[in-house]
């Protein structure tokens, strides 16, 4: 039997029964996208990436831990992605809050082992986080905005005390070398109370021996020879909770 389109009836059926099901998923679609969109009027907030990290900070604590990964071909660095070089670690020592990214660590002060060919007093240095100058002593430009989405504030979920006897201990550094080939150091005798007392230092050494030694957290995922930037980001204390916003990207 024939229909008034001149196609046969099973066809014609058929082929309505597409055409409407093809209206219903572009409706789908278009509806999808609006959801996606919002609307443009609503207050910014944080986006969530995925549990493991969220986008966006204007807010930096004593104590906040940020990050620079380092290239995953590093031997025995666990694997963080946009990795590069040798990435760097410093941890903040005077917090501050703004919505922008350069104000921010403008106006944030942190401690350091940096790897930059200077004088020994400046190798382990208190410094801005952000700062140019044409000494390199006093330069600090290591988080600036040529590094948007490719850095990472880490958060402990510590005590107040904790946190300031960390401060404490990588101030005491300051004057020692900054040198690849330092070690980390464990403690052998309990009673030592300089067992953490390192002359050389790299950056996330001295984080992660700061941090071992005052609250006993082994930062190092991987538990390798050295402690990467990359071992740092990727520990699950920095996970993010409903209690501790512990790793974000900005």
């Amino acid at each position: 039997m024939t229909a008034s389109n001149g196609y046969p009836e099973n066809t014609y059926y058929h082929i309505e029964k597409a055409k409407r099901f093809s209206l219903s998923a572009i409706c789908l679609i278009l509806l999808s996208l609006i959801s996606c969109v919002g609307n443009k009027n609503e207050p910014s907030t944080i986006s969530v990436i995925e549990p493991w990290c969220i986008e966006g900070i204007s807010e930096l604590k004593k104590g906040d831990i940020l990050v620079k990964p380092n290239a995953n071909l590093l031997p025995g660095s666990s694997v963080v992605e946009n990795g590069f070089s040798f990435g760097h670690a410093v941890i903040v020592t005077k917090g501050y809050t703004h919505k922008n990214t350069d104000s921010l660590l403008r106006n944030i002060t942190i401690i350091e082992s940096m790897s930059t060919n200077v004088p020994i007093p400046f190798q382990v240095r208190e410094i801005a986080g952000y700062t140019e100058d044409n000494i390199a002593a006093f330069n600090n430009t290591s988080f600036s905005e040529k590094y948007k989405g490719n850095r990472y504030r880490l958060r402990l979920n510590i005590s107040e005390s904790q946190i300031d006897s960390i401060i404490a201990f990588a101030r005491n550094q300051q004057g020692d070398i900054s040198s690849w080939n330092a070690m980390k150091s464990y403690p052998l005798d309990k009673t030592d109370n300089n067992w953490a007392d390192n002359s050389h230092w790299y950056c996330s050494l001295l984080i992660w021996q700061s941090v071992i030694y005052v609250t006993g957290i082994d930062l190092d995922i991987n538990q390798g020879y050295m402690i990467y930037p990359n071992d740092l980001i990727n520990h699950p204390l920095f996970d993010n909770t409903d209690k501790n916003i512990g790793r974000t990207l900005f």
